[in-house]
């Protein structure tokens, strides 16, 4: 099964970059945050956040947005931004349901089947529905996205 992106890779550096940047937006060192952290967190555990060595988890996220007062909501909205993660997408299922490029294989009998079913041709996927049918075609979730966004028209 493939890995998706945004589970420990991409989203995990964005999210420490994001960790980095909001401590040293308050001019704090890893020891001065640590110190206010009443033991909860070292230097070496802010450290390996920031540089993605090591997962931040919910209750991690918690507690950094008990230090940096930010709600962890607005902590992970911000560290999707930095990697341009769209919450949802719009695709046109006409495109992958007629489409002989190889590249779009995975799609071809899920499309086909949602146009079966009478979904309307331009579709809103959110981004739970991104996650599951990457899941389920065994494709990241940028490799969706980006098979999705060949040849769709550009709108400014």
């Amino acid at each position: 099964m493939a890995k998706s992106d945004t589970d420990t890779g991409e989203l995990a550096h964005a999210l420490g970059a994001e960790l980095q940047t909001l401590r040293e937006g308050l001019g704090w060192s890893r020891q001065d945050v640590a110190a206010c952290s009443d033991g909860a967190v070292t230097p070496n555990t802010l450290r390996s956040w920031e540089k993605a060595t090591r997962s931040v988890t919910v209750g991690h996220r918690e507690l950094a947005g008990q230090l940096y007062v930010i709600q962890p909501s607005e902590l992970l909205l911000r560290a999707q931004r930095r990697i341009e993660w769209v919450p949802g997408l719009t695709v046109d299922l006409d495109q992958p349901a007629a489409s002989q490029l190889p590249a779009f294989h995975p799609l071809v009998p899920w499309a086909r089947e949602q146009r079966r079913r009478g979904a309307p041709r331009l579709q809103r996927l959110s981004t739970h529905d991104v996650i599951s049918l990457a899941a389920e075609l065994q494709l990241t979730t940028n490799q969706l996205t980006m098979l999705f966004s060949i040849g769709q028209p550009t709108h400014s």
